[in-house]
């Protein structure tokens, strides 16, 4: 073999020593393009990751209306002053008989139709001026149009089964009262400066109908604020949740509700009558309607939200006489001041009746018609809603008939011979 020139040498080391070179740059490559990688990504997530924690709580809160307000104005809650027999007075926020609280709120009573009968009666806050109480089971209600009436006790709003009313003065705390303790209870529209601590449950109810009612809640005829809890248990642990933290509640079974909190935490509570079928029903005081009562059997849910408008002491009048006009089977018509049933009169009282097992308290101001039904009677209210409705004397053949007072003096319909009420606005 020949031995390489001495050029020759000279040239394979330079080849070597560039080789050498080019390794040694191509390891420093390898060594420092991790060690930059892990510097860049080291840092890196501190900026990429910031807007995701800033946005998360955005996507699950924007969907749920909301419910509580920070300031709260209150000038859809009942207030006034009562004063007691001891002549101390009292000017607050008032919470009566548990389960009232809005001026769109109906409190039950019986009346006197007649010498010797006495009727379910009921009226909405709203028409109120004042009350005086005449006794253990009477008080004398004077409304906004001046016109004054005797009504007695039902159930617990009135009378000596109240079962406390709680008037809450701004910056002195609340004081409750018994019947017995009672003079006079005067309302008005709560002044602008005062704020309410505590806000109406407001939402819309579905019954398993289908039918859906929009107004003040009252759960378990109990809970009416948003700062009262609706109690059970899930996964083995009692639960307070105040109403102000909840979405929606959704009948589950007899036996248990499905609860969304605004949160968006979803829970099934069951073990009390808050949640199961021996809850007392569900109340929504609708404006355009009067009073809905719902049993647990009947419930659906309820999508609790703020009003779009809330219902003012100022919309309500005090009533006045129902008057419209009233066409027989046989076509023949008699208008003027009406008398349905021979006992309501007045656009603030109620007429009752059912559909589905759902209980209706339907406020004659809000209705602009009623044709006769071969089971019941057909309702329309002003609002375009036609409710059909049966199960009471108000709206079947138990009717005692429909008195008109026109011109040329009194008539007396029969259920047999009525077709149909044209209400006047």
């Amino acid at each position: 073999m020949r031995e390489p020139t001495r050029s020759e040498d000279a040239t394979n080391l330079s080849l070597i020593a560039g080789s050498a070179l080019v390794a040694v740059f191509l390891t420093l490559g390898l060594v420092a393009v991790p060690f930059l990688f892990s510097q860049r990504h080291r840092v890196q997530p501190v900026v990429e990751v910031q807007p995701v924690v800033e946005v998360v709580p955005l996507v699950k809160v924007a969907p749920v209306a909301p419910v509580v307000v920070e300031s709260y104005a209150g000038n859809d809650r009942l207030y006034g002053t009562v004063v007691d027999r001891r002549g101390r007075q009292y000017t607050g926020y008032i919470r009566w008989d548990k389960n009232e609280g809005s001026w769109a709120d109906q409190l039950d009573a019986t009346k006197v139709a007649d010498r010797r009968r006495r009727v379910t009666s009921g009226i909405r806050f709203g028409h109120v001026a004042s009350i005086e109480v005449l006794g253990r089971e009477r008080a004398r209600f004077t409304l906004k149009s001046g016109d004054q009436f005797e009504l007695g006790s039902n159930a617990t709003d009135l009378g000596s089964g109240l079962r406390a009313l709680v008037i809450e003065t701004p910056g002195e705390g609340a004081a409750e009262l018994e019947w017995r303790h009672l003079e006079t209870v005067n309302f008005m529209p709560a002044p602008d400066a005062v704020e309410a601590s505590e806000q109406r449950i407001h939402g819309t109810l579905t019954t398993r109908a289908g039918q859906s009612f929009t107004g003040y809640v009252a759960w378990d005829r109990d809970e009416i604020y948003t700062t009262d809890v609706l109690d059970g248990e899930h996964d083995g642990y009692d639960r307070e949740i105040p109403f102000g933290e909840i979405a929606s509640i959704e009948r589950h079974s007899s036996s248990a509700a499905r609860v969304v909190l605004r949160s968006g935490e979803e829970m099934v509570l069951r073990g009390t009558n808050d949640v199961d079928d021996s809850n007392r029903g569900i109340t929504v005081s609708d404006a355009g309607l009067g009073q809905v009562d719902v049993t647990w059997d009947d419930f659906d849910n309820v999508r609790l939200h703020s009003p779009e408008s809330p219902v003012l002491y100022e919309q309500f009048d005090g009533g006045q006489r129902i008057r419209g006009t009233v066409v027989t089977e046989g076509g023949q018509t008699h208008t003027g001041a009406i008398a349905w049933d021979r006992d309501e009169s007045y656009t603030w009282e109620l007429l009752d009746g059912d559909i589905d097992g759902v209980d209706f308290s339907v406020e004659f101001g809000k209705i602009s018609r009623i044709t006769k039904a071969r089971w019941g009677s057909l309702v329309e209210l002003s609002d375009g809603r036609v409710l059909e409705l049966s199960g009471s004397n108000d709206v079947d053949d138990g009717n005692r008939g429909i008195v008109v007072e026109g011109d040329d003096g009194s008539v007396k319909i029969d259920w047999d011979d009525f077709a149909e009420l044209r209400l006047e606005p």
